[in-house]
């Protein structure tokens, strides 16, 4: 899962990507970068922030009328700092010039690099989309003829998700092009303004840049803008679409839109789900910071319960994109202060959005009971995670979740809640959160096999079956 963003138009994009990058900081903490390109390259990426990576002016301020940004979640490669700074996006190749960022994960990259006529210069997979694009292209006139066959080519070789970007040079016209997987696993929106077009995660980048909301890319689909705004778009596959869940329950922000779909809303129509479904007698909801909040707010309205601010949040980063559990850890203690003056003597209903290790809100339930909570009643609106995805989301092993044993099998809420502490624990089920989101989903995580597209299933058991603690399976030999 990473952020993504590609401007294009008649004047300097630099500032706009920079500024759009603050917007899907969120979806990805390892890494920033952005490219921009006028006849010549002007990268910058390292690891960390995009506040400590953009740190002067210099840095900021390029020039170039097209340029492409990200923010990256690592789901490939190693996670020391050398290992993410290599990783970096974009990424770029200059025979041809194509540069890249994408958003999701191509679990058959390692595959496509053997098949290339090109070596692999990095671990990650955007290696499984620039390079066969790069071949395609290589000694040929780039337009938009061009770009649709060799997405076409890609497409068919490449398994997994992505919302990619391109960047590809064509004499004085160079084209920003979108290419999207046929099941539009991860989100893609397009947006325009001031004679400028730019494409992204999240509609919520539009905001910040005054920009106007124009669609969502269909899955499947290829879309080519040059610099004069000239648009070619066609559908190489058509397939259902199946936005990932997660997208909906933690990643994107409550102020985007998937689909039409409002991130707010869903996450408030599933707090009142868990509010009708699994009632309780307290005294007060408590959310998660910032997680818990919309659910919160919808069980609250619906079950009459006041909502309070039990828990403080005194950091910005995100503990479940932390790269490693000792991160994770550390963000959870040193981020949180609890209210005895609200909790204590206090029958509390903690929301919060999904479980996957209990880490965290193991010591969240501690945290409470120690500023004076009577009983914590924990309501979660993700169904049990039970199996790692291997389309975008950092979750490495089967044996990492807390609703398997060790030997597999999947336990019972009572046994959840009294691993982490709690008096009481429920899930939103499935039919819930497809009821609240209100089209078809990618559910694979919570519905092993079956809830992966038809096509994938058979890969994604082999890649279960060869699951080891802490190492990704797609990237084991």
């Amino acid at each position: 899962m990473c952020g993504i963003v590609g401007i294009i138009g008649g004047k300097p994009v630099s500032h706009l990507i920079y500024h759009s990058l603050f917007a899907i900081q969120h979806r990805g903490q390892s890494s920033a970068g952005k490219l921009t390109y006028d006849g010549n390259i002007h990268v910058t990426k390292n690891a960390g922030l995009v506040r400590d990576v953009f740190n002067d002016e210099k840095k900021i301020d390029t020039p170039g009328n097209v340029g492409i940004g990200h923010t990256r979640y690592s789901t490939a490669g190693m996670d020391d700092v050398e290992s993410l700074k290599r990783n970096a996006q974009p990424e770029y190749l200059v025979n041809p010039f194509i540069s890249a960022v994408h958003n999701g994960n191509v679990y058959n990259s390692s595959e496509i690099s053997k098949m290339t006529k090109r070596g692999s210069r990095t671990d990650c997979d955007i290696q499984g989309l620039l390079l066969p694009m790069a071949d395609n292209l290589f000694k040929k006139e780039v337009n938009a003829d061009t770009i649709f066959k060799a997405c076409m080519d890609v497409m068919n070789k490449v398994k997994g998700s992505y919302s990619a970007l391109f960047l590809a040079d064509s004499s004085d016209n160079p084209f920003l092009f979108a290419m999207t997987d046929p099941y539009k696993i991860r989100p893609l929106v397009l947006g325009k303004g001031n004679g400028l077009y730019c494409l992204t995660s999240e509609t919520r980048v539009f905001k910040k840049t005054n920009f106007e909301y124009v669609k969502d890319i269909p899955g499947g689909s290829v879309v080519i803008i040059d610099t004069k705004g000239n648009i070619y778009e066609k559908q190489i596959i058509k397939k259902p679409e199946l936005p990932c869940m997660f997208e909906f329950v933690y990643f994107a922000k409550p102020d985007s839109r998937i689909n039409g779909r409002s991130v707010h809303k869903v996450r408030d129509a599933i707090g009142r789900l868990l509010a009708k479904n699994y009632p309780i007698e307290a005294d007060i909801v408590v959310p998660v910071p910032e997680s818990g909040r919309h659910y919160a707010t919808g069980y609250s309205r619906k079950s009459g319960i006041p909502i309070d601010e039990g828990i403080m949040k005194d950091k910005d980063e995100r503990s479940f994109i932390q790269q490693t559990q000792e991160s994770r850890d550390k963000v959870v203690e040193e981020g949180l202060s609890y209210l005895r003056s609200v909790l204590d003597g206090k029958r509390v209903v903690l929301i919060d959005d999904s479980i996957v290790r209990g880490t965290n809100i193991r010591k969240l339930i501690a945290g409470l009971k120690s500023a004076g909570a009577q009983e914590t009643h924990v309501r979660i609106g993700c169904p049990p995670l039970i199996a790692p995805c291997y389309l975008g989301i950092d979750m490495r092993s089967k044996k990492e979740f807390i609703a398997r044993d060790k030997e597999g099998n999947i336990k019972t809420w009572e046994q959840i809640a009294k691993e982490i502490g709690a008096d009481s624990l429920a899930y939103n089920s499935i039919d819930g959160l497809r009821k609240a989101i209100g089209f078809g989903i990618c559910r694979g995580c919570i519905d092993f096999p079956d809830g992966y597209p038809n096509e994938m299933q058979e890969d994604v058991i082999g890649l279960f079956k060869k699951d080891r603690l802490g190492i990704r399976a797609y990237e084991t030999k």
